[in-house]
């Protein structure tokens, strides 16, 4: 390559760079460096609370009057900052709390594990196919095509279709599903597979944690959609708020001999394999209540089980106080981060929204999760946040495109007062004599 073509060359790469990292740092200024300062400005409180949702509900499938205010003036999670998301407006309510206790539960044997749910079919959501709502579900669902939009619900938390004659042929849903779907259907990201032999879930289908074996167990754990059960000879705790309540009951004697049950809600359990036994760790326990274990002996429905739960809180004494004595926030926005929106475009909501949009209403345990809030703002907190990985992004979007752009105008600048043109129109390197581009270089 002749000398005259490595300066072409270089200047075209120089002129490239600035006009790419400009375009960068005005694309970048917008996504990421504004969002990142500003989430970073509002001070959250780097010690996450929980929060359990209250409310969730899609504004955008409201009927609302030409004349009234928007109300979807904040949601929860959008796809994309730059423009009004169309379509959908979820916003979730929460209520933000204190954390739990923790209870630490030993040499636990004869444990029960079971996944559970209070699901009410009736009242979970409905997936309109013909409006594209079904092009990414999955689990099993029972459809309905007499009605206008072809409606799907989910009844994976709460039934188990045991049917081995499944439609090899598969309907798949993208804007619309290929075929009308009507029955109980297999799917997996919006293409469904029908169970042919099952016309009716209530009827051929059968309901989960029906046929418990409770026998003589001291301890019972509800954790979202999780029971665990077990026999355990001592248990203990590290907070200082209910440890003394805790102590009292593993020293008692009926409890020793499994003559009474403590029940709880934890938001997190985890099983830790000892020689012969397990200990159960648990976190953010609430609602702890003794009961008899010959009330609980006979129980073989998970339904009944939550029953008396809340009908021992209801009138015995608590020995970890319910959740409601937690609150710091009644009610208040919950927004995946300040802005309440995302720019990765990879139905990052949509994760979002599967842990935490359930708030009980059919059935299903109300999400409990951590959050995070600031004294600046009680109007809403955020579910997302890390200020290291948030304060390298901001770094990294401003100073590299910002250096390139700066390196690239220099050496613009450099080649403008040391490249210059000979009498015969080429290009060569002044270095500083005869002026600027577009002067006359000097004989060589």
């Amino acid at each position: 390559m002749t000398a005259e073509k490595q300066i072409c060359c270089g200047i075209c790469i120089c002129q490239l760079t600035a006009i790419l990292s400009g375009v960068s740092l005005l694309y970048l200024a917008v996504i990421v460096i504004i969002p990142s300062k500003n989430e970073l400005s509002m001070d959250f409180n780097m010690t996450p609370i929980m929060c359990t949702t209250v409310l969730a509900e899609d504004i955008a499938l409201k009927d609302t009057k030409p004349d009234t205010p928007d109300a979807c003036s904040w949601t929860t999670c959008g796809e994309w900052c730059l423009s009004k998301g169309s379509g959908t407006c979820m916003q979730i309510h929460v209520m933000a709390r204190n954390n739990g206790s923790k209870v630490n539960f030993r040499n636990c044997v004869d444990t029960l594990d079971q996944n559970c749910s209070a699901l009410n079919v009736s009242n979970t959501r409905n997936y309109k196919c013909k409006n594209g709502e079904c092009k990414d579900i999955t689990g099993l669902f029972h459809c309905t095509k007499d009605i206008e939009n072809n409606d799907c619900k989910e009844i994976t938390p709460a039934f188990i279709c045991r049917d081995k004659r499944i439609n090899p042929k598969s309907i798949e849903c993208k804007e619309k599903c290929s075929d009308p779907l009507d029955g109980v259907y297999s799917c997996k990201n919006g293409k469904c597979q029908q169970l042919e032999k099952v016309k009716h879930y209530l009827r051929e289908c059968e309901r989960k944690c029906t046929d418990l074996e409770m026998r003589e167990r001291n301890v019972v754990i509800f954790s979202r959609e999780r029971l665990v059960a077990s026999a355990c000879t001592s248990m203990d705790s590290p907070d200082n708020s209910s440890s003394a309540n805790i102590e009292s009951v593993s020293s008692s004697q009926e409890w020793r001999d499994k003559r009474q049950a403590i029940f709880l809600f934890c938001s997190y359990v985890k099983r830790v394999k000892g020689n012969k036994t397990y200990d159960i760790l648990t976190e953010d326990c609430f609602n702890a209540t003794l009961g008899s274990t010959e009330d609980v002996s006979h129980l073989k429905d998970y339904m009944q089980l939550l029953q008396l739960h809340q009908s021992l809180g209801n009138r015995s004494d608590w020995i970890i106080q319910p959740e409601s004595t937690l609150r710091v926030m009644n009610n208040t926005q919950l927004r995946i981060n300040n802005d309440g929106c995302v720019n990765t475009l990879m139905k990052e909501c949509k994760a979002f929204f599967a842990t935490h949009a359930h708030d009980g209403s059919d059935g299903v345990t109300q999400d409990r999760f951590p959050c995070y809030f600031t004294d600046k703002s009680s109007e809403y907190v955020i579910g997302k946040f890390n200020p290291d990985l948030t304060a390298t992004l901001l770094l990294v979007a401003s100073i590299l495109p910002g250096c390139l752009f700066v390196l690239a105008c220099s050496c613009l600048f450099f080649c403008s007062k040391s490249v210059g043109v000979d009498d015969e129109g080429h290009l060569r390197v002044t270095f500083l004599q005869g002026g600027g581009a577009g002067g006359n270089a000097s004989e060589l």
